[in-house]
């Protein structure tokens, strides 16, 4: 009863900062609320911790018991969740890079784990920020997580972990067949091509499960990697053409200088290229070349990163528009190794 009453009142006053770490006292008050049946997410509620810290932090703490009927349960036991902590504590001694910077281990996790930026995305958003005592370098940050010196994070945290290996591509020279009066990506400007203004774009499109309709529209800017997106109700040129004018609207009804070129696929939906141009201002629409598509490279990659938000096989069917622009803010705020660590924003800004 007593750990009812407490669970009432916290759930009332629990204002914590999700990703600090978790205490020895909160420990104790996990086990409790573990005994009153109380669910990881409504554990992380209480205490203000993201609810895959709860959960990793359980997993920390488990250990086996008999009951009385000779039958073996796990459970979660606080003193046994700290010494597992304060062994994991020893290793970011004076012995690692890291030192005993506790602050920036946490940090670390809570961008890692909790907003889903890669160890090296992390580590600048950490140079920016600054106040640490000792910036580790990304290869020993990844050497430090593959062996579990971070008591919150380990590699099923990492989204996308590269093996260095470039993809190689041979190079293609079909024209396609459904599209005979589009201009052809060869016909593009070389300043374009090599990125050396800003103004040209990529365009996809972003599929759900299997069966349902909804789609997402992306537009990426080659030079900045700005990403732009729309949320539609079908793959069809007609809502491809209704998207971009409320994407128009939406940044004020003028692209004649946002959009000097847009590069898209032979997709079905995007062959109108005279409504395109309508729709965004845009002077010139070319065409990538059949099964190319790393002739849309910086859209590819784009994809990918708004992939880390809806997985392959997501029903886009509740997905808000609200939801979707947190997304395009996070993509957009996102620190990139190519643009020398600046953001998509800040890049483009300067473009």
């Amino acid at each position: 009863m007593c750990l009812q009453k407490e669970y009432n009142k916290e759930m009332k006053e629990s204002k914590g900062k999700k990703g600090a770490h978790i205490t020895e006292i909160e420990r104790y008050k996990i086990e409790g609320y573990k005994e009153i049946k109380l669910s990881n997410r409504e554990i992380g509620k209480i205490l203000g911790k993201s609810h895959s810290a709860i959960n990793e932090e359980v997993k920390r703490g488990r250990v086996r018991q008999l009951k009385s009927d000779l039958r073996e349960i796990e459970v979660y036991k606080a003193d046994y969740a700290q010494m597992k902590a304060e062994e994991a504590g020893k290793n970011k001694g004076p012995g690692l890079k890291i030192g005993n910077d506790h602050e920036l281990a946490v940090f670390l996790e809570g961008k890692i784990r909790d907003e889903k930026y890669s160890p090296d995305a992390a580590l600048a958003a950490a140079r920016k920020r600054g106040g640490f005592r000792n910036i580790i370098c990304t290869k020993t940050l990844y050497t430090y997580i593959d062996n579990e010196v971070f008591s919150g994070i380990s590699n099923k945290d990492l989204l996308v972990k590269k093996d260095g290996k470039k993809r190689s591509y041979k190079k293609v020279r079909k024209v396609a067949l459904n599209n005979r009066t589009g201009k052809s990506i060869e016909e593009r400007p070389e300043t374009a091509d090599k990125r050396e203004e800003a103004g040209h774009w990529e365009i996809d499109l972003v599929v759900g499960r299997q069966g349902t309709k909804p789609v997402i529209l992306t537009l990426v800017e080659r030079k900045s990697r700005k990403s732009l997106y729309v949320l539609m109700k079908n793959k069809t040129q007609q809502e491809v053409i209704a998207a971009l004018r409320r994407l128009s609207i939406r940044n004020g009804g003028d692209f004649s200088q946002v959009f000097k070129s847009i590069t898209a696929d032979n997709g079905s939906e995007f062959l109108d290229h005279v409504g395109v141009k309508e729709a965004t201002g845009c002077g010139n629409v070319y065409y990538a070349h059949p099964y190319s598509s790393w002739e849309r490279g910086s859209n590819e990659n784009g994809n990918r990163m708004l992939r880390r938000f809806i997985p392959k096989g997501t029903d886009m069917s509740n997905l808000t528009e609200e939801e979707l622009q947190s997304y395009e803010d996070w993509v957009n705020n996102y620190p990139r190794r190519l643009l020398k660590y600046k953001t998509a924003n800040e890049a483009y800004e300067v473009a």
